[in-house]
């Protein structure tokens, strides 16, 4: 049985900081709080929706948050839109090989699968789910669910604290890699399984 890699998507196989960081910025201004970079990659500590409540911390403020990046999500995908990182997808012809590769993510469906079929790379996916209605831990049971995986057959690879605390809480394995929305200084307190600094490690790792 091949094991089960469970990808994010944002950060991981898609360079798209640049895309939603003006969005979440813009929204934040929109009810009075100020974000810079450093402290938007923060929020990733913990589940990114969690982590919007606990700097809002006002429920009318909330709402107006979430109904102002609802509107303006399309907009601001359209004006800045994410790219795939370089190499990635010939790494993921090679893995699709030897692993089923799926993808859990807190984006939009039709984004990540306009994005990968753009690049020919979406053929090599078994399953993509994207939703900001499942936490990401319901994401990864589901998935695990759907194909039979165990823990012990199943990695996780991502670029954010929150996600590898999550992963680990089911028991799976994690990669973390630097090339996203945190750096390898914050990865590295979350003790993943592999840290990863280069896309074409990534390969390298688990052809081993």
């Amino acid at each position: 049985m091949k094991s089960l890699i469970i990808f994010d998507f944002d950060g991981v196989i898609a360079d798209s900081f640049d895309t939603f960081y003006p969005l979440i910025r813009d929204g934040m201004n929109k009810i009075g709080i100020s974000i810079h970079e450093k402290g938007y990659r923060e929020l990733f500590n913990t589940n990114i929706h969690k982590g919007f409540e606990n700097l809002i911390q006002d429920k009318e403020k909330h709402k107006i948050f979430n109904k102002f990046r609802a509107d303006h999500y399309n907009k601001y995908y359209a004006k800045n839109p994410p790219k795939i990182f370089l190499g990635i997808k010939k790494i993921l012809k090679k893995l699709s090989k030897n692993y089923i590769l799926t993808i859990a993510s807190s984006g939009k469906k039709y984004n990540i699968t306009w994005l990968l079929k753009k690049s020919g790379s979406h053929k090599h996916f078994d399953l993509i789910m994207a939703t900001d209605e499942k936490t990401k831990e319901n994401m990864l049971r589901e998935i695990m669910e759907k194909h039979g995986a165990d823990a012990k057959h199943t990695i996780m690879i991502t670029d954010t604290v929150g996600d590898i605390k999550i992963a680990k809480k089911i028991g799976l394995k994690t990669i973390a890699v630097t090339w996203g929305f945190q750096n390898s200084k914050t990865l590295k307190k979350s003790k993943p399984d592999k840290l990863l600094s280069k896309v074409d490690d990534l390969e390298k790792f688990l052809a081993k």
